[in-house]
């Protein structure tokens, strides 16, 4: 019995621990896929001609090639560094000089495309050295790349294509037959000795021509010439362009050109420039500026003014560069270039305040008749007005929301009047001559707020007419009281009258009687 409890209970624990082990097995795979390297193929950095999105290639210099390559760190973990080796390929057809590349890359600030703007990358670089005797192609370079976390290690790999285009040929010292010289005739051999040291590589190969004659040939006259990159002149940014540009606004930009040879000079260049887009031209007397050289390596600054229609449609636009210049050897190359740039319409309401009385008495209510105009062609959004004056209170704003261009909307603040200087102790300091604003705020299509106010003034009066009107009711009682006293007095008087007068009378026509 106890042997069979054993078994369930053991049974029963395999149970409960594969499921957690094959769980972290499946967590631990997820984060290996979520938690890699990724290219920056969309940016240039230092020693790059070109993106690699623009077909980046590893520049060639001399007898070496430097490759380049940004990598990102796509994950939870912080990574700092990095460790990256060399695959050179086939050693008997690469044109490597094969050796131990292996490098340990920290995560650095990098400036990008030849701007002030930096990007956090790890900026791998490796110089190979190159053979002598290398033919041309493109020859394939495996980066290999480790990145060591807590709990594993992730490794990639990168391909990047080195073109060779200076083909070189490993010379072969020419080798000289014995031959058998004949005696020279003394016309012949005029200034030349009889004894001929064999040892001497001769400067020039004779070969046999037509004719039994000597054809001389230069050593070296057959060797291929070297190739080498003709200069290019490239867009390379734009300086002081604003974020936008307002529709009827002119702007003066600096568009920087930048020689990519780091050997070779251009000269006789002219750079023509144009702009698409009704209601764009450029300020320039002319579109096309010359310039008479650009160094190796070396930037220039192209001035550039852009007029802009107030009726221009907001919007992106092409500013175009054409390019055309000379190589030192004179040599006409031509380039091209664009710089974008928008175009935005602005924001512009008016407000109008309607007839709002001069004196108002505390504890009336006014309405102030508010109009907005927008005089642009852009839509505005969420426009609301408030009141800021001392002694008018509102329950609320007086919200408008959006106005399109060329439009107008209307509505009334519903304002009451109350004390101007709660702070006074005498009634003629509370109250009196203020003024203040109508505040109104809008914004544009990008979330921008603007702020216009309009400037109202008026007097608050006590409540002295509510006071007038109390003496006057209490004279008006009064008088009707005494009125009515009178009133009630004559009645009396004519009640007693009547009463004790018909007795008076009765009484003396019974004396009379009497006697």
């Amino acid at each position: 019995m106890k042997r069979t409890i054993r078994k369930v209970l053991c049974l029963l624990l395999l149970l409960l621990l594969f499921p957690m082990q094959t769980r972290g097995a499946v967590e631990s795979e997820t984060t290996a896929q979520n938690e890699k390297l990724r290219l920056d193929n969309e940016n240039r950095y230092e020693g790059m001609e070109k993106a690699y999105q623009d077909g980046y290639e590893p520049e060639v210099s001399g007898e070496s090639v430097s490759v380049i390559l940004p990598l990102m760190w796509n994950g939870k973990n912080e990574v700092d560094t990095i460790t990256a080796s060399l695959d050179q390929g086939d050693q008997n057809t690469a044109p490597f000089i094969f050796q131990n590349y292996q490098k340990t890359f920290k995560k650095t600030e990098e400036k990008i495309n030849d701007t002030d703007q930096t990007r956090e990358v790890f900026l791998i670089k490796f110089v190979l050295k190159l053979k002598s005797d290398r033919k041309n192609g493109a020859y394939p370079v495996q980066i290999k790349t480790t990145v060591q976390l807590e709990e594993q290690e992730i490794e990639q790999n990168f391909t990047v294509y080195v073109q060779i285009n200076d083909e070189k040929v490993a010379e072969i010292t020419p080798t000289t037959t014995p031959t058998i010289t004949p005696e020279p005739t003394p016309s012949v051999a005029s200034g030349i000795s009889e004894e001929t040291d064999s040892s001497i590589v001769p400067e020039a190969e004779i070969t046999g021509g037509s004719g039994g004659e000597a054809v001389v040939a230069a050593k070296g006259e057959n060797k291929e010439e070297k190739a080498t990159s003709e200069p290019k002149v490239i867009v390379a940014g734009c300086k002081e362009i604003p974020e936008h540009i307002y529709a009827g606004d002119s702007v003066d930009l600096k568009v920087v050109l930048k020689n990519t040879n780091k050997k070779k000079y251009v000269q006789n260049m002219t750079v023509t420039v144009g702009c698409e887009g009704d209601g764009i031209s450029l300020g320039n007397t002319a579109n096309t500026q010359y310039y008479e050289k650009l160094g190796a390596g070396k930037t220039l600054e192209v001035p550039v003014e852009i007029q802009t229609d107030k009726k221009t449609e907001a919007g992106r636009y092409k500013l175009t560069l054409e390019l055309s210049y000379d190589n030192p050897d004179a040599v006409t190359l031509t380039s091209s270039g664009q710089i974008k740039i928008t175009i935005k319409q602005k924001s512009e309401l008016s407000m109008e305040i309607g007839q709002i009385p001069e004196e108002v008495n505390a504890g009336d209510r006014l309405q102030i008749p508010v109009q907005l105009m927008n005089v642009g062609r852009g839509m505005v959004y969420n426009a609301r007005c408030t009141v800021d004056v001392p002694g008018l209170q509102t329950d609320k704003s007086l919200f408008l929301g959006n106005i399109e261009g060329g439009t107008a909307v209307s509505g009334e603040l519903d304002a009451f009047a109350g004390v101007v200087n709660a702070e006074e102790e005498t009634t003629e300091k509370r109250y009196g001559r203020t003024g203040g604003r109508i505040l109104l705020t809008y914004e544009d299509e990008d979330g921008n707020s603007y702020e216009e106010t309009s400037d109202i003034v008026l007097t608050i009066q006590p409540l002295k007419i509510e006071e007038k009107n109390t003496d006057k009711n209490e004279k008006e009682s009064n008088k009707i009281g005494r009125q009515f006293l009178i009133g009630v007095t004559a009645v009396v008087g004519l009640g007693i009258v009547g009463v004790v007068l018909p007795g008076w009378i009765r009484r003396r026509k019974q004396g009379q009687f009497y006697e």
